[in-house]
């Protein structure tokens, strides 16, 4: 029998009760959103009698979307196997494989990810000349993105708009051959597997009453990280009935350089109709006196729904902040301070220390490996972007979508077969030749009289494999298939036999690739009844995210940037470089949006801790090969009375940073860090470091042509030019 009278607070009751009007949430750090999430479900399955498969459930992470489904089972003790629950980017990958006689593409479209993106266009540009360094691959990638996100496709952009902008006339060739490249390779990227559906709602009105009909309830978490795609979706689906509820926290919308809008969350009440806005307020994770600091830390924002949070935990202790002389010592002292911890019988995995930035974990590595501290950094390179999981996965990828050239190109020589560029040359001048894939290409091999008796011998060895394996992914489990396919290539022997620890390393990946599909496969087993093929495995590995892949029982310190923190606590939290600069970071500081954004940054770091949170900041910090001297964050400005701050820590005897006897503060520098310069021949830079006072210091430019040069500041200028 579930008490939701016992089980939640008063707000949270109104937040599940509340079935028939659309609900904009205001739920604050750790005040049990989840929770209401679940009881919600639960209600309208319980007391209102809803089908599970009415319901429609958009959580942040796939491992969210998996708890939520077990817990759900847990409190109602049936199976959940209908329930829609999931990120958006899984829900829409469902429906439009479901709807794709309605697009032009098949339902086993490939998924690309950022490195088969960068493929693509480094074959576009070399196919029609264009200049990297006039279209650096990233910024066309970053725009790309932006046009997606909202709901642009090449054909939507104004030509007009390009008669006085080159770059963007050029850019938008680029995005046309993209666009063109991803189809014929049936695949999507992961913009398109938003901005598809939205536009599929919105243009076929058949396939969006289907799917009104369905979604009789729409629970939505993290509204306040969702984007103009991510909109649209839920807009439509819940036009009708307007049974809408968001859960989320504009004090936690930190994800803008993904394309995510605070209107959204903002703006909630004049979407819909007949909103009600419920608050909660009550943190069930942190200690009062951390809650003070994240009270007055926020509130400095303009751009937000109000609320305070409260807590019934006790008051706990202050948050400390440390300053320290430098950088190394900050490192140090961290790690001390966590190894007394750790004697004291703390587990490892109930303590974080939390930076702005990646490069920044460099110093905490060495700082913990020196005292035999195990760590693991969250959110590093992922487990699938790992080259030997990637080789797999393209095969994997080939069998499921014969199309895929990207994939086919990765595998065609390995592990190494003979078939060298020359005859893959060959292969696509073929295949575009004749208009047909690459994979066709390989097949007709036959036809292709450039290529010698060998190469021919090769080829049709590499397509015969292929095409056995294809037809045993129709009937044959994936745990089966993916174990038939290692052991075949020989993957894992082959790596062992290497003395290089990376290859090594390489073949424990694999054995642990085959464990993970392992695992899928059980639990898909026990969802659906039936074995998993691989075209069930495909779309589920495509979306793993490095969140998904946090390990709970490693007993390690875990390191992590900020942004990869959200929806995480621990019971220790260090929270290191509060320097302006840094936080807010160099290149966040123009706008007070950008202010905003890092304030809520900072707040979302001070909400992780549960009972001991220790802020720090050097007064020195190496970049490139000089020493900078910092000032406090802006965001530390008048805290003093929920703090407890020691003092200064100075550098130990040992440290290899000497401090200087004239110290030149930022202030009093003519060029500052993060400012933008110009220069006549390399355009404009920003400043990365700066040795000396005046306009003829020696200053560290990074250009935005990619070239990093010291120069003497009389050679600049230092207004913005655009």
């Amino acid at each position: 029998m579930i008490d939701f009278h016992r089980d939640l607070n008063e707000p949270q009751r109104e937040v599940v009760s509340d079935v028939d009007h659309p609900i904009l949430v205001l739920a604050g750090a750790g005040s049990g959103k989840t929770r209401c999430i679940i009881y919600r479900a639960a209600y309208l399955i319980h007391e209102r009698n809803v089908p599970p498969w009415k319901l429609l459930i958009v959580t942040f992470t796939n491992k969210a979307a998996r708890e939520l489904q077990d817990r759900l089972e847990h409190l109602l003790h049936i199976p959940m196997r209908s329930l829609w629950v999931g990120t958006f980017h899984s829900i829409c990958l469902r429906i439009l494989r479901y709807e794709s006689s309605s697009l032009p593409y098949n339902a086993n479209f490939s998924i690309y990810a950022d490195d088969e993106q960068k493929s693509v266009l480094k074959k576009i540009y070399k196919e029609h000349g264009y200049d990297v360094q006039k279209y650096p691959i990233n910024k066309v990638l970053a725009r790309i993105g932006r046009y997606k996100n909202r709901l642009m496709l090449p054909e939507d952009i104004d030509i007009a708009e390009t008669k006085h902008n080159p770059f963007l006339g050029g850019f938008l060739q680029i995005y046309r051959h993209y666009q063109q490249a991803l189809l014929m390779n049936q695949a999507m990227d992961f913009d398109d597997i938003l901005l598809h559906t939205a536009r599929l709602l919105r243009e076929n009105s058949s396939v969006r009453a289907k799917y009104q009909d369905i979604f009789q309830y729409i629970m939505i978490d993290e509204y306040q990280d969702t984007n103009k795609a991510q909109f649209e979706i839920i807009h439509q689906l819940a036009l009708v009935h307007q049974r809408v509820c968001v859960v989320g926290d504009d004090d936690q919308a930190i994800y803008s350089f993904r394309g995510a809008t605070l209107r959204n969350i903002l703006e909630f009440e004049r979407d819909y109709r007949d909103v009600r806005t419920i608050r909660l307020e009550q943190n069930y994770r942190s200690t009062t006196a951390i809650l003070d600091l994240a009270n007055r830390v926020i509130k400095q924002n303009k751009q937000r729904h109000p609320k305070e949070l409260f807590s019934e935990l006790g008051e706990g202790m202050k948050p400390v902040l440390n300053v320290y002389s430098d950088a190394n010592v900050e490192a140090e002292q961290i790690a001390l301070d966590i190894s007394r911890q750790w004697s004291l019988g703390k587990n490892l995995r109930d303590i974080a220390i939390l930076y702005r930035t990646n490069a920044q974990s460099r110093l905490f590595e060495n700082a913990l490996m020196q005292r035999k501290i195990p760590y693991s950094i969250v959110g590093s390179l992922n487990f699938y972007q790992r080259k030997e999981i990637k080789d797999l996965l393209a095969y994997l990828n080939c069998l499921g979508n014969p199309a895929d050239n990207e994939s086919l190109l990765r595998i065609i020589n390995e592990p190494p077969r003979g078939i060298g560029q020359t005859t893959v040359n060959r292969l696509l001048g073929f295949a575009a030749k004749t208009r047909i894939s690459l994979f066709s290409a390989v097949q007709n091999q036959v036809a292709i009289k450039e290529m010698n008796s060998g190469a021919h011998k090769r080829v049709a060895e590499f397509c015969g494999i292929i095409e056995e394996w294809r037809a045993m992914s129709t009937r044959l489990p994936v745990a089966d298939l993916v174990k038939e396919i290692v052991e075949e290539l020989g993957l894992v022997s082959l790596y062992r036999k290497s003395s290089d620890p990376k290859d090594i390393a390489r073949a424990e990946n694999l054995i642990e690739f085959v464990a993970s599909v392992n695992e899928f496969a059980e639990r898909f087993a026990i969802d659906n009844e039936r074995a998993a093929l691989l075209e069930d495995f495909l779309p589920y590995v495509a979306l793993q995210t490095d969140l998904d892949k946090v390990s709970e029982e490693l007993d390690s310190v875990r390191l992590m940037t900020l942004h990869n923190a959200k929806g995480l606590e621990f019971v220790v939290v260090y929270l290191a470089g509060l320097e302006d600069e840094l936080l807010p970071h160099r290149m966040s500081m123009d706008t007070i949006e950008e202010i905003e954004e890092e304030r809520r940054l900072f707040y979302v770091g001070i909400t992780r801790a549960k009972r001991e949170l220790i802020l720090s900041l050097a007064e020195a910090r190496r970049l490139y090969d000089t020493y900078s001297f910092t000032q406090p964050s802006m965001f530390l400005d008048n805290l003093e009375d929920v703090l407890d701050s020691p003092g200064h820590i100075a550098a130990p005897a040992q440290s290899s940073y000497r401090k200087p006897k004239n110290k030149i503060r930022e202030s009093q520098k003519h060029f500052k860090i993060g400012q933008r310069v110009w220069h006549k021949e390399y355009k404009q830079g920003v400043v990365l470091s700066v040795d000396g006072m005046g306009r003829d210091a020696v200053v560290t430019v990074s250009f935005k042509n990619g070239k990093l040069i010291k120069i003497v500041g009389s050679f600049l200028q230092t207004e913005s030019v655009t």
